[in-house]
């Protein structure tokens, strides 16, 4: 089975408050990127105390799209997060990264751009409960889908069949099949549910439709 998760990418508290509440009765997980200005050209909300004035259902996976993650991690520990992203670019400390979320309970993920070599990941393969292939140059809603990716994610799933890839940027009724196909487990969607006032059960409706 496909799963198929809304991604919120904002810097508004109020804005973030009303993009949960409007995915809350559809999804059963939601994806929260988090970016700091600096390893993406971006920022958001900072993200534990918005967290902490909701109360959601959803399980909430956290993207830090951030520069050295090791330096805000004792934070996110103390969250109801239930899955981290570490991006392989952003950080010489993985290991760490890694066994510190593991001994509180949490999922880890790791992250990988677009121009980045499949190779760094393969030293923590085995520690880590997914991949999480980025699609899109991170950072922004709407950024343009890069077809390459789609081979890298072949070639990946060939070699790791067991692991679950998250495949995150540019999905929409037109690239969803191919991303599928080429061995993603989870589609993560931003601008496709978000932008542009889509209602978002018809466009829920219309991807699983497609995959």
């Amino acid at each position: 089975m496909i799963e198929i998760v809304p991604a919120i990418l904002t810097n508004s508290p109020d804005e973030f408050k009303k993009m949960m509440h409007s995915v809350e009765s559809r999804f059963l997980s939601v994806h929260l990127d988090i970016a700091d200005g600096i390893f993406f050209p971006n920022t958001t909300i900072k993200g534990p105390n918005e967290l902490g004035k909701i109360h959601s259902r959803l399980k909430i996976i956290v993207h830090l799209m951030v520069s050295e993650p090791e330096n805000i991690l004792e934070q996110w520990l103390n969250t109801e997060v239930k899955a981290l992203i570490f991006h392989i670019e952003s950080t010489k400390r993985m290991d760490k990264l890694i066994s510190d979320t593991r001994a509180k309970g949490k999922k880890v993920g790791i992250a990988i751009n677009p121009d980045t070599s499949v190779e760094g990941l393969v030293p923590f393969i085995e520690n880590v409960d997914f991949v999480h292939f980025m699609t899109v140059d991170p950072g922004f809603y709407g950024s343009e889908f890069r077809e390459d990716v789609l081979d890298k994610i072949k070639t990946f799933r060939k070699k790791y069949d067991k692991i679950e890839i998250r495949v995150d940027g540019g999905i929409n009724t037109s690239t969803a099949k191919k991303i599928v196909e080429a061995g993603a487990n989870v589609l993560v969607a931003g601008s496709y549910f978000f932008k542009n006032g889509r209602n978002i059960d018809e466009a829920l409706e219309n991807i699983k439709r497609i995959i």
